[in-house]
């Protein structure tokens, strides 16, 4: 994601080594480190939350829920928002192969997607970098799980994969 955006110390590292940097690393390799690895921390972040709202407040989607059938999830959300009057999704999205994406359905059956810079298909990860990271991420992933049990919350495909791993 950095490097089509031209992040500078992003283009000149491999993902690994972004992501496997050490604290005797140069500053501007930790820094990019902490914004590819931190945002996955996701029971920090929902701990965070807790402490200002009530989880009966949090609605928490998963997000290839949401890539897969945005419709179905957006009146999920409008059921938990109690929004009225409601918004028919289905009606108004429609899947385009091109772009790989739900776009909007405009008047005359045209359709509105995100921009150039969205969408973007990525090269398979390497073997090396997904092994880093489900390390990486395997205490904090059992954290999650347990978080989202006591929120009553059920797991996502993702989450439930990866702590297979585990065991």
């Amino acid at each position: 994601h950095q490097r089509a955006h031209e992040d500078q110390v992003a283009l000149r590292f491999s993902f690994y080594e972004v992501i496997s940097a050490n604290q005797h690393a140069p500053a501007e390799l930790r820094s990019l480190q902490n914004r590819c690895l931190v945002p996955g921390l996701y029971a920090t972040h929902l701990e965070r939350w807790l402490t200002y709202y009530p989880p009966s407040q949090l609605m928490i989607i998963d997000g290839q829920q949401l890539r897969n059938d945005p419709a179905a999830v957006m009146d999920e959300v409008q059921k938990f928002l109690g929004v009225s009057p409601y918004f028919n999704y289905s009606q108004a999205l429609t899947f385009d192969p091109q772009k790989g994406f739900w776009c909007q359905l405009l008047d005359g059956g045209r359709t509105k997607c995100l921009g150039k810079s969205k969408g973007r298909r990525y090269p398979p990860m390497d073997a090396e970098s997904r092994a880093f990271l489900s390390r990486f991420y395997r205490d904090h992933n059992i954290e999650l799980s347990k978080l989202l049990h006591r929120l009553g919350q059920p797991l996502p495909a993702w989450l439930r994969e990866e702590l297979q791993k585990v065991r």
